[in-house]
């Protein structure tokens, strides 16, 4: 992924810093604008003046949530390549580093997009239907969350209740949680309307939900990290995204038990992992391999992680092959 000219773009809720460098880290410019539409056409408007041609620019930012997405869809718009990076990466890649400003991180950010163009792959924004759906699974979480802490509070003040009279309190509290409740059925009508329109185009969510402990949900949350299945080429990679492929611990001649990395996607892992509590209990197949592993005195962690890694390559064998799960325990009990 060679390039005439880095862009280390540093992003904040109101405004961009960026610095431009050539192919030998040399620094031409740098600026600052508003993050905005405006903005953003200005600083590209700047860069076509300085004669440095769309075409051969490369630039690189953080992941920042919705404050890079203007960013990004204007960018494609221009037909400007670019790279989105975590953060931790770019951290822990360049050493040392003493001081911190926006300035001095689009600088680094540039470094970091010169020093490493071999091993970085142009980013893209995910289809807007996948991005809808991500904001109404994000408000379900929100609303679980909020009923959660509602729940909570009631059962609290229960127990309050043998002292205090707290009684209109836990009504006020009961009345949000209902209209919550009621809120809920109809995020995840929209939800599964959405997963629908999605699977009349891509047939993915049929496939992942016919494999036991993989619910609308996971389903939905599996389509938005893997962008429809085009982010990770196998199960090992989504399984290293989501924190249960393990990874040897050895030095000289001490060698430690294999474990799973602390850098991971938690939300995606916790949902698995109620994935697996499912699977264990409807599955007969992956049920026996728990219990028998347990049985041999594995840690039931452990377990879990290997059964995550079960599921999810399960998932990406139904949808490379395009047809739903099969339950093989259910065709040998036939015969």
């Amino acid at each position: 992924m060679e390039a005439s000219y880095y862009i280390g773009i540093d992003i904040s809720k109101q405004r961009l810093d960026w610095h431009l460098t050539d192919a030998q880290n040399t620094e031409l410019a740098t600026g600052q604008t508003v993050n905005s539409p405006k903005g953003i056409h200005k600083m590209i408007g700047q860069w076509k003046r300085g004669k440095f041609y769309l075409d051969e620019l490369i630039v690189c930012f953080e992941h920042t949530g919705p404050y890079g997405l203007l960013l990004a869809a204007l960018l494609e718009e221009s037909g400007i390549c670019y790279v989105m990076v975590s953060a931790i990466q770019v951290q822990l890649s360049l050493g040392i580093r003493r001081g911190k400003s926006d300035p001095i991180d689009a600088r680094r950010l540039a470094e970091y997009l010169w020093r490493f163009q071999d091993r970085l792959t142009p980013s893209h924004l995910p289809s807007k239907m996948l991005l809808e759906l991500r904001g109404w699974l994000l408000w379900r979480e929100r609303l679980v969350k909020m009923r959660t802490a509602l729940t909570n509070g009631i059962q609290a003040n229960i127990l309050t209740s043998e002292v205090a009279d707290l009684g209109e309190i836990n009504e006020q509290m009961q009345t949000q949680h209902d209209q919550l409740t009621t809120q809920l059925k109809q995020v995840d009508r929209k939800i599964n309307k959405l997963l629908r329109r999605y699977n009349t185009t891509e047939g993915q969510y049929d496939l992942l939900v016919s494999i036991p402990g993989i619910g609308p949900v996971i389903a939905g949350w599996l389509l938005v990290y893997t962008e429809g299945f085009t982010r990770f080429s196998n199960a090992r990679q989504l399984a290293c995204f989501a924190g249960s492929a393990p990874f040897p611990k050895q030095s000289g001649e001490h060698r430690g038990p294999d474990r799973v990395s602390q850098w991971r996607c938690q939300r995606l892992k916790s949902l698995l992992l109620n994935g697996v509590h499912s699977a264990i209990q409807y599955d007969p197949e992956l049920r026996a391999y728990y219990n028998r592993k347990c049985g041999e005195g594995k840690h039931p962690q452990s377990v879990r992680n290997a059964v995550i890694c079960k599921l999810l390559y399960r998932v990406f064998a139904v949808i490379n092959r395009g047809t739903p799960y099969v339950k093989i325990h259910q065709h040998k009990a036939a015969k």
